[in-house]
């Protein structure tokens, strides 16, 4: 099994038993996991919850709901350096529309930063942390996996351009150069959905936060910025 479907079998588990012991329907279910940030949190701390028992997975769940933290730390990685996000420069056809694209994962931020430098040869890039305040306020699409409805919503964004969607943020799995193969043979129809996402579990987990509103930039606080010089990834 992937990391992948490792991950998301976890957050399943844990979203039935929580429904169970506090007798909630899915869709309350579904507000308070997506409202805690659950998913991310299993993702961050995968490698720890497979070394311990499915009870002590669904403890470290109950956990994060009981602290009710709304706030994630967040990584962007670039080879420019900035003081202020201008939506404006953000590029077309991405994987979920025009916007400033973040990860809670440190290690990918610092990946597309040094594939960014290599491309444009340039001898430094940079990684942001940020601070995401997650708010009742602001409108939030979520793709807990990779689904059907994840890759229609790529396909719109990728191949209509602009921001084919009214959301704040947008939050899920990312079309990476590794996967972005996969995702175009089943837009040309050469390949079905059940097919692609079976070719895509098999990817490394990854993540991706997109704001796209001046809204949502407002709950994006600055926490630091990393420089890195040359053409090897400092890991």
């Amino acid at each position: 099994m992937s990391v992948q479907s490792d991950v998301e079998l976890l957050y399943i588990m844990a979203r039935e038993h929580y429904a169970k012991e506090h007798k909630l329907s899915s869709k309350e279910v579904q507000r308070t996991f997506h409202g805690n940030h659950v998913l991310e949190n299993i993702m961050l701390q995968h490698e720890y919850l497979h070394q311990i028992s499915l009870q002590e997975v669904f403890d470290f769940v109950d956990k994060i709901i009981s602290d009710n933290d709304k706030s994630l730390f967040v990584y962007h990685g670039t080879t420019y350096d900035f003081k202020k996000i201008d939506l404006n420069k953000s590029h077309n056809r991405r994987d979920f529309g025009q916007g400033f694209y973040t990860t809670i994962l440190e290690d990918q931020a610092r990946q597309w930063a040094y594939r960014l430098a290599l491309r444009n040869h340039m001898r430094k890039y940079y990684v942001y942390k940020y601070c995401f305040i997650d708010d009742a306020d602001l409108r939030i699409k979520r793709f807990d996996g990779l689904t059907v409805e994840w890759l229609e919503f790529i396909k719109k964004n990728r191949f209509d351009g602009g921001t084919q969607h009214n959301y704040d943020v947008v939050i899920g799995p990312v079309a990476d150069d590794n996967t972005m193969m996969t995702v175009q043979l089943y837009v040309m129809g050469v390949i079905d959905a059940e097919e692609a996402i079976k070719r895509l579990r098999y990817a490394k987990v990854n993540n991706q936060i997109s704001l796209h509103t001046e809204k949502a930039l407002s709950f994006l606080q600055f926490v630091g910025k990393d420089e890195y010089h040359g053409t090897n990834l400092h890991v």
